[in-house]
């Protein structure tokens, strides 16, 4: 509340007129357009000249072109081509106009790109319809390029994604990954070491969408980079010698390696973009085939999930933070030695946040009683059921997070 002798400031916000350049025209050869557009609340600016038609549209930040072709047919069309290639003004919403009702000539700057034109004799309703026609045009072809950009940044990141997994001697592996939208926050990788360790990854960047698509990209990357540096090129990107990083990295037991993998990450991702606020959640795990060692990191993830051939389930919790967030943070390696018909499952918190119509979460102990019933199955069985289990929980319905899941089993 304000007090006595308070004086509390009234802050008003402006909001600038939307504004409409005529190009080809003076303000008095269009005085009665000028005052229709300006009763419609357009902040008109008039540009006779052709050759500064296009520089004119673009200091104005305009929300509307008209294009006089009574002018010049010549100028009008080349104007309009140069508008539409132009990639910052391509979208703008444009109609032309001609006191002569020239037919050839609109015809001719409908084809080079124009929305519509306005006759030679009109009213109020007829330039606000056709100003919303062209409006709604632009909206529509705006959605089906943003689609087609879309679509080409979903091939891309699967790109990112193995494109299979692995044949590894004594290892089942399966993976799955389902974008809650176009993109996805979600990854997973899994490869081979030349030592003989098979490197699995499932990771969830923070948030959703093409920021978080963005961000998965790098993290995958410098993990894999950073775990397997002859695969993941960074031995090349450095000359491909045999340099004292590689041999420190062969070197290097699965546990040494996997907090290093995780630190760098960790390191490069908070100094570098902190101000971003992006992180992820990570699993990263070793498995030697013959041995059964299993050798992780969970860095602030969903516990992965050993299957025994009972029944049983462990947990593996976090061994540090998510990946990002602070720099040095510290992170340790656990252990557990897998035998034949042990299954490891590891997952994202879109799997067991995952929502029926009524609003229920599926939960991790659904999850759990599917995972006991096939304890004695393979990889892909343990995927596929699991899928299946959350598919018909949720009936179908599209799901509100990215959803990842990678299995391996010994046998």
């Amino acid at each position: 509340m304000t007090g006595a002798g308070e004086y509390k400031p009234t802050v008003t916000t402006l909001r600038m007129p939307p504004r409409a350049v005529l190009i080809g025209t003076s303000y008095e050869n269009a005085e009665p357009l000028v005052q229709l557009l300006s009763s419609e609340g357009y902040l008109v600016i008039a540009q006779p000249d052709f050759a500064r038609a296009l520089s004119s549209v673009r200091s104005a930040r305009c929300e509307l072109v008209l294009v006089d072709v009574g002018a010049s047919l010549e100028a009008s069309r080349t104007f309009i081509e140069m508008l539409r290639g132009d990639e910052g003004l391509a979208s703008l919403p444009m109609l032309v106009t001609s006191r002569l009702d020239d037919m050839d000539a609109i015809e001719s700057c409908l084809g080079s790109g124009a929305d519509d034109y306005l006759p030679s004799v009109f009213g109020p309703a007829v330039l606000r319809t056709r100003i919303n026609a062209a409006l709604d045009r632009r909206r529509i072809q705006d959605g089906q390029s943003l689609r087609r950009e879309m679509s080409m940044a979903r091939t891309i990141q699967r790109d990112f994604l193995p494109e299979s997994l692995p044949d590894v001697g004594g290892v089942e592996l399966q993976a799955a990954l389902r974008p809650a939208k176009d993109v996805s926050g979600d990854f997973y990788d899994c490869f081979l070491l030349s030592s003989g360790e098979v490197i699995l990854v499932v990771g969830d960047v923070c948030d959703k969408g093409v920021g978080a698509a963005l961000f998965m990209a790098l993290f995958r990357s410098l993990i894999r980079a950073s775990a397997d540096p002859v695969g993941g090129g960074a031995i090349q990107m450095i000359g491909g010698r045999h340099t004292m990083v590689m041999q420190a990295l062969q070197s290097a037991s699965p546990a040494e390696l996997l907090t290093r993998v995780a630190g760098f990450t960790n390191d490069y991702i908070a100094r570098l973009h902190g101000r971003t606020n992006m992180f992820a959640t990570v699993f990263l795990a070793s498995i030697e085939p013959y041995s059964g060692e299993l050798v992780y990191v969970n860095a602030g993830h969903e516990p992965a999930l050993v299957i025994t051939p009972d029944g049983g389930i462990e947990e593996l919790r976090p061994t540090g933070p998510a990946l990002g967030m602070l720099p040095d943070s510290h992170f340790t390696a656990g252990t557990r030695t897998l035998e034949k018909g042990h299954s490891l499952f590891a997952f994202t918190d879109g799997l067991v946040e995952a929502r029926s119509p009524t609003g229920e979460t599926y939960g991790g102990e659904r999850l759990r009683e599917v995972l006991r019933g096939q304890r004695s199955s393979s990889a892909s069985e343990l995927v596929r059921a699991t899928l299946e289990a959350l598919e018909t929980f949720g009936r179908h319905a599209d799901p509100h997070d990215d959803l990842t899941m990678l299995a391996a089993r010994l046998v």
